[in-house]
C-alpha cells in the first residue's frame, strides 16, 4: 500500500513512511528517538470505519489510540438516558493517547460521520515496544503532563469568569 500525497482526492492507503511521518507529528513522541518512532509505525495499521460506527465506545477500555486520516468523526458524551454531542472532528484529530499509558476507559464514545480511515496503535504493541525501549517512558509522560498544563492554562483563560465562580467545585485535571 502506499499513500497519496495528492490532496484533490484526500489520503488513500497509507503504509510504513507515511506511519513514521504521522506519528512523529503527535505530541505524544516529540522527543522520542527515531529508532523508537520507527518501530511504532511499523507496528501501527489502518482501520477503516463506515458511517454511524462507533470507533470507542464510552466507558470501554482504551486500549489504542487513534489518528483520523480522513473523514469526520462525532464526539458524544452519554449522560443518564441522553447523549449529548461535543465536537466533530476530521483529518489529523488524535485521540486514546492515554490509554497507551494506563488502564482507563472512554469517557466519550466517538462515531464516523461518514467513511472513516484512522491509523491505529494498539496498546498492546505500545506496550511491548515500552518494555523494549523503557527510556521513553518518562519523555512520553513529560510530554503528556506538558500537553495537560498547556490545555489547562486555555481552558482557564478562556472561562475565567466560569470558573472563578465555581471554585472549589472547578475539577483541575492535575491534583
Amino acid at each position: 500500500m502506499s499513500l497519496s500525497t495528492d490532496r484533490r482526492d484526500g489520503p488513500k492507503a497509507c503504509g510504513y513512511n507515511d506511519f513514521l511521518e504521522l506519528l512523529r507529528e503527535l505530541p505524544l513522541f516529540t522527543g522520542v528517538p527515531l529508532d523508537v518512532v520507527k518501530v511504532l509505525a511499523y507496528l501501527s495499521g489502518v482501520e477503516e470505519f463506515s458511517a454511524g460506527e462507533t470507533l470507542c465506545e464510552q466507558g470501554d477500555p482504551m486500549d489504542r489510540c487513534f489518528r483520523v486520516l480522513c473523514g469526520d468523526v462525532d464526539v458524544v458524551r452519554r449522560s443518564r438516558d441522553c447523549e449529548a454531542p461535543m465536537l466533530r472532528r476530521g483529518e489529523g484529530y488524535f485521540f486514546g493517547g492515554l490509554g497507551l499509558l494506563a488502564s482507563t476507559k472512554a469517557a466519550y464514545s466517538v462515531r464516523a460521520v461518514g467513511d472513516v480511515k484512522c491509523l491505529v496503535l494498539t496498546k498492546e504493541k505500545f506496550l511491548k515496544t515500552a518494555e523494549r525501549f523503557p527510556d521513553i517512558l518518562p519523555k512520553i509522560l513529560g510530554n503528556v503532563v506538558d500537553h495537560v498544563f498547556r490545555w489547562e492554562e486555555a481552558f482557564l483563560n478562556a472561562h475565567a469568569e466560569e470558573c472563578s465562580q465555581r471554585g472549589s467545585e472547578m475539577g483541575l485535571s492535575l491534583f
